[in-house]
């Protein structure tokens, strides 16, 4: 590398540093003002160290959310600042192509995508479950991060059984259209339990209209009740509800595993797989951004700072809103998952590559 690329590389990164802080920074800021009707109360006080570690343990995530609009705005900025002091010229003068000038900036933006992945994947959920427990628990004065006491379609894995309930509720200690799925060791499916209604009552699970299935066997082996206790099912409505991860709360290991029970359980898995391509296919965004947004800083270089915020802008509300409504149709099955996952940064490629074949030389 010679020194016009850690030149580069500098100017670029300076700009990264404060634009990346200031976006996280105005995020929290925004929102603590948000909720300081919550933050305030007469009777639990104002807990500051616990709204920091509430803050803080959205970091991660921020950056990951952030990271696509830091690097665009770097580009507008930082070659628009390379432009004004005449050093584009000065560096196409001396025969280096923009191709070759912002090399350091293409490898910068790969380290920036594994730390996004790694962040993503293994990081964000534990931490963004950290806060949530921080704010109920600490800030709010809850006993536990989330009190509902009613869930219609609702899934739970615990140990090596699968639970699905139409409907549940806490307050009635009851729940309809019930389905428990008992997995073996090896995944394979040992036995499974349907019914038509049931009643938490003395600490255990009273079962009605109860289709039982054993498929532990050669031959499958049915078994029909009008009613029956299962004391090993332990957990309450109140915990089914209350215990449940959101999606966006695992790390990519726990969600996994979810995944591959309910498939072996032979459960609808599209928000699950969604998730999951969502979170391999994200972190790519940031060489795509820099991809498409060199070949328009370039372009747009005389223009000043404003003309670069507003497409930044523009380019995020685009991207956020594709990658919302495609998550939707994977979660509910309209469409494949992984090209949920993948559509949108394809377009946004579509684009860019054309443009990067386009830069000036």
């Amino acid at each position: 590398m010679k020194k016009i690329d850690f030149y580069i590389l500098y100017e670029f990164l300076k700009v990264f540093i404060v634009i990346i802080i200031g976006v996280i920074m105005l995020y929290i800021i925004v929102n603590f003002f948000e909720n300081l009707d919550t933050f305030i109360n007469p009777q639990r006080g104002f807990k500051l160290f616990s709204i920091i570690k509430y803050y803080f343990y959205q970091i991660p995530y921020l950056f990951v959310l952030m990271s696509p609009v830091a690097l665009m705005l770097s580009c507008f900025f930082a070659i628009g600042d390379l432009s004004r002091r005449f050093e584009i010229i000065a560096i196409k003068s001396i025969g280096i192509s923009m191709k070759r000038a912002f090399f350091t900036i293409y490898l910068f933006s790969i380290f920036i995508t594994l730390i996004t992945f790694y962040l993503y994947l293994d990081v964000v959920g534990s931490w963004m479950k950290k806060a949530e427990w921080v704010k109920a628990v600490e800030i709010e004065g809850k006993k536990i991060p989330k009190e509902r006491t009613f869930a219609t379609n609702l899934t739970f894995v615990s140990g090596n059984k699968v639970y699905f309930f139409n409907d549940i509720s806490a307050l009635t200690n009851s729940a309809r259209g019930i389905v428990i799925v008992e997995l073996e060791k090896e995944g394979k499916v040992k036995r499974r339990i349907d019914a038509n209604s049931g009643n938490y009552e003395n600490n255990m699970w009273v079962l009605y209209d109860v289709k039982e299935r054993d498929l532990n066997s050669d031959n499958v082996s049915f078994r029909f009740y009008k009613q029956k206790e299962f004391v090993e099912i332990e957990e309450s409505p109140f915990e089914f509800l209350t215990e449940l991860k959101e999606l966006q709360q695992m790390n990519f290991k726990e969600l996994r595993q979810r995944i591959e029970k309910l498939k072996r359980a032979g459960f609808e898995i599209n928000a699950e797989l969604t998730e999951l391509y969502t979170r391999i296919s994200f972190p790519f965004m940031n060489i795509i951004t820099i991809i498409l947004s060199l070949p328009i800083a370039v372009a747009i270089r005389g223009k000043g700072k404003a003309w670069g915020f507003g497409i930044a802008v523009l380019f995020v509300f685009i991207y956020w809103g594709l990658s919302e409504a495609f998550r939707t149709l994977g979660n509910v099955g309209k469409l494949e998952p992984i090209l949920c996952a993948w559509i949108p940064n394809a377009f946004f490629f579509t684009i860019g590559i054309f443009g990067w074949f386009r830069i000036e030389k």
